[in-house]
């Protein structure tokens, strides 16, 4: 092969070493996010980790440095996820629907990323707060995002409803983490799923609305 038809299939290769590379990385970060979220940073190795996403420890530690690196972009990717969150394209106009209806999605969002949402409370009670670098880094997307949520419930501005929103979320948080089969012995509902949704939307409907709205 002439030297100038093998430069021509260059950069096809390299194209491919990158997507395989980009590849094997998302399999140790969502293998990383497994780990962490089941053990805590304390109960995980970053050969734990690499057996679980069928690599060794060398690719994993050119690829994150080590377990401190991998926790980060662990914690990273979780922000990433929690952010592509979207409201409903259409909702309600009356208030206690619309409220009903955002928080209904809210919850089956953050069921659908149960693995994430587990790590986020893991960390939080392990440590107390997050790293002040990742803190610094998501904070103000995450208070903008949610402003904005906020913005569409519509609520009355008769009083300070901030206490009420934080326990609202981790009501969300706790129940989206939490095993279905365990949870059905609380209801008579054959789908557990949409009865705590409807549960949810009641408590922020008696959290955040007045009865007359």
């Amino acid at each position: 092969m002439s030297r100038s038809a093998s430069a021509g299939h260059a950069p096809d290769d390299m194209r491919a070493s990158s997507s395989r590379s980009d590849v094997t990385r998302a399999r140790i970060l969502a293998a990383a996010t497994r780990r962490f979220a089941e053990t805590g940073f304390a109960g995980a190795s970053t050969r734990s980790v690499a057996a679980e996403a069928q690599v060794n420890v060398a690719t994993l530690a050119y690829h994150f440095g080590g377990k401190d690196g991998l926790y980060e972009a662990a914690l990273n990717q979780l922000y990433e996820s929690l952010l592509a969150f979207q409201l409903p394209a259409s909702l309600p106009a009356h208030p206690r629907e619309r409220l009903r209806r955002i928080v209904a999605h809210l919850y089956r969002f953050a069921r659908s990323h149960r693995t994430e949402v587990r790590l986020l409370l893991r960390h939080v009670v392990g440590h107390g707060s997050l790293p002040r670098d990742v803190r610094d880094r998501w904070n103000p997307e995450l208070l903008r995002r949610a402003a904005a949520i906020i913005a569409e419930l519509e609520l009355p501005q008769d009083r300070d409803r901030r206490l009420d929103l934080l326990s609202l979320n981790h009501l969300i948080a706790r129940y989206a983490i939490s095993d279905l089969n365990d949870l059905s012995g609380f209801t008579d509902s054959k789908d557990p799923e949409q009865a705590i949704a409807e549960h949810l939307a009641n408590v922020a409907c008696q959290l955040l609305l007045s009865p007359a709205t």
